[in-house]
């Protein structure tokens, strides 16, 4: 092993200036050994000047150990001992730069280390910290003063044996880099990290210790939990929208034929009171395909800018009446107004079921509290309007709430409950451009936290159409229905009939272009979207080619194109939701008829 350098050694002199001891580090200054004891200092050391023994002298020479300075100065008699010598290493100009630019790069180091985001620490040997930087303090709990010197806090009781393991690596001079493990903080709470260590070693080589950086995956944990949840609501959603599709053709039947019996068939009493039950059942039965369609994110929206603390205040009056008398509802509100671009009868779902679930979790009474605030800072390019939902209800179990927002998910009894009230407020949000979180714990109540995109006020107030109180009939136009599905088709046409209309039929888009290519005149065109061979928007983009005057409606389950939903959401296409009734039907198409739509951009 290579001695460490020494700067200072004393060598101890007689009256006549003989050598009588001196120390290790004399002896590695300046060469001189034991053959030196006894002999004159001036003799076995040449020095310019030499010193005189007579006063105190210094002297200065070169040597393999640097620029050395020699000081002989008398001492006090102690025995046969009359002068001291001290000999020091200095430092030359360049020696003194190199030692400047040393001491900031060091300094230059540190506060990187203490300035740097990441923690960063370091042990020795036995695993004792030596470095701690402020993100460890951030990180973990300790302050770097109470933690150095100290063994390694950090490893939980379980990961000791793999933790030693990997320290061996470290310490055989092999590094390593990515390994995620666990680490507990000060107060005992767990934190999952990814590691990346080093080995540390002295001047010679030899390894002393290890440095280690560590990165908290907590946000990358949260970040995949949304992403794995994402995917798992699409693929729910592609489900539910597919099943709901399916399903409202089948109510479209059933509510069309209910429909012609009451306009084409006699009842007796009793008659019209089973027909009046199947058309209650069914209108059940298509708001629950509504809230499929919804939470599935293919329910057509009609999007205006409004002000959200105006919305909510007028709920707020119907949502008193939903919740029962024990419970207070309060209001605190932005001072300034809260302009959003939603469709506001699905903000009102948002707030009736919120409202609902939390009535639930308060069997015993409380507070409901709606609270709105806009997040608009200086330095955010998207500002946002933020709606709390609390209550002081029982809470949400830990192991409940990663499933909240999942469709048919629910912990009331069977049959009080479809579980879909929180998936269509998860749904609702996201097809409006926002986020919705929920933060709870057992007995400590819940809030939901919703943020939309904070918009600028309406440019003009929306005109609210008057509501129809009869059926209007057709006067013999001419309408192509084309539809894949026999029933539906069946069903539609007879209600197209029974309306005033004449109806032609295709199977499809391609055989719907046939019969036109053929020379079929018709009016107006009526086109489920999806279809085998040939849907309903590529139809529409066909006969735009060479009838761009012809008026196209469309009508689906669910409205599942991107493109053909935003211009049903912007007004500048026509679209029936099916399960279609007779009043919607006939509604469009004499609205049609009366004031010449324009065809859509998309055909």
């Amino acid at each position: 092993m290579a001695r460490a350098a020494v700067e200072v050694g004393v060598c101890l002199l007689d009256g006549d200036g003989r050598v009588l001891d001196l120390d290790p580090g004399f002896e590695q200054l300046t060469g001189l050994g034991s053959a030196g004891l006894g002999r004159r200092l001036p003799q076995v050391l040449v020095w310019s000047p030499a010193p005189d023994f007579e006063k105190p002298v210094c002297a200065r020479r070169r040597s393999y150990a640097g620029e050395l300075e020699l000081c002989v100065r008398p001492t006090v008699a102690l025995g046969p001992v009359r002068f001291t010598a001290t000999v020091r290493r200095t430092r030359s100009p360049l020696e003194a730069d190199l030692e400047r630019q040393l001491r900031i790069v060091r300094q230059t180091l540190d506060a990187m280390v203490e300035a740097s985001p990441v923690t960063i620490l370091t042990l020795d040997r036995d695993k004792r910290v030596t470095l701690w930087n402020r993100a460890a303090e951030r990180m973990f709990g300790w302050s770097a003063e109470e933690i150095i010197g100290q063994p390694y806090p950090l490893v939980p009781a379980e990961e000791w044996s793999s933790f030693e393991k990997l320290y061996d690596q470290v310490l055989a001079g092999e590094g390593f880099t990515g390994v995620e493990s666990r680490r507990q903080r000060r107060d005992g709470s767990f934190i999952d990290l990814r590691m990346h260590t080093a080995s540390m070693r002295n001047a010679e080589g030899e390894v002393t210790g290890a440095m280690a950086i560590l990165e908290d995956l907590t946000e990358t944990r949260r970040l995949e939990e949304r992403v794995r949840h994402a995917q798992k609501m699409e693929a729910v959603g592609r489900l539910a929208g597919g099943i709901a599709h399916d399903f409202n053709n089948l109510l479209t039947i059933i509510i069309g034929m209910c429909d012609l019996m009451n306009l084409e068939v006699e009842l007796d009493p009793q008659g019209h009171e089973y027909l009046d039950e199947i058309q209650r059942v069914s209108e059940s039965a298509r708001e629950l395909v509504a809230q499929l369609m919804t939470f599935s994110r293919r329910q057509v929206m009609r999007p205006q800018v409004i002000d959200l603390n105006d919305r909510v205040r007028e709920s707020a009056r119907m949502i008193q009446r939903l919740i029962r008398d024990d419970i207070d509802l309060h209001l605190e509100l932005s001072f300034e107004p809260a302009w959003v671009r939603v469709d506001p009868t699905h903000f009102d779902q948002i707030l009736v079921n919120l409202a609902v679930n939390a009535s639930d979790a308060m069997p015993a009474g409380g507070e409901l509290v709606f609270r709105t605030k806009i997040e608009d800072d200086d330095d955010d390019d998207f500002p946002l309007v933020r709606l709390e939902v609390i209550d002081t209800g029982v809470g949400i179990p830990e192991d409940v709430l990663p499933h909240i927002f999942d469709p048919f998910f629910t912990t009331k009894a069977v049959g009080a409950g479809t579980g879909l009230g929180l998936a269509n407020v998860y749904g609702i949000v996201q097809q409006s451009g926002g986020t919705v979180e929920v933060e709870s714990s057992p007995e400590e109540g819940a809030c939901f936290r919703v943020h939309l995109p904070l918009v600028g006020p309406p440019t003009e107030t929306p005109v609210r159409r008057p509501r129809a109180t009869s059926i209007p009939a057709g006067n013999r136009e001419s309408i192509l229905l084309v539809e894949d599905n026999d029933g539906v088709r069946r069903s539609t046409a007879k209600l197209l009939r029974s309306l005033g209309y004449q109806v032609e039929v295709a199977c499809d888009g391609t055989e719907a272009l046939e019969r036109l290519w053929d020379g079929l005149r018709v009016d107006l065109v009526l086109t489920d979207l999806s279809m085998p061979r040939m849907g309903g928007t590529e139809l529409a983009k066909h006969l735009h080619s060479r009838h761009p005057e012809l008026p196209i409606v469309f009508m689906s389950g669910n409205l599942d194109v991107a493109e053909l939903k935003a211009e049903v959401e912007a007004g500048r296409a026509t679209f029936l939701q099916k399960p279609v009734s007779i009043r919607a039907l006939a509604t469009v198409t004499r609205e049609i008829f009366a004031r010449g739509l324009e065809p859509s951009s998309l055909m």
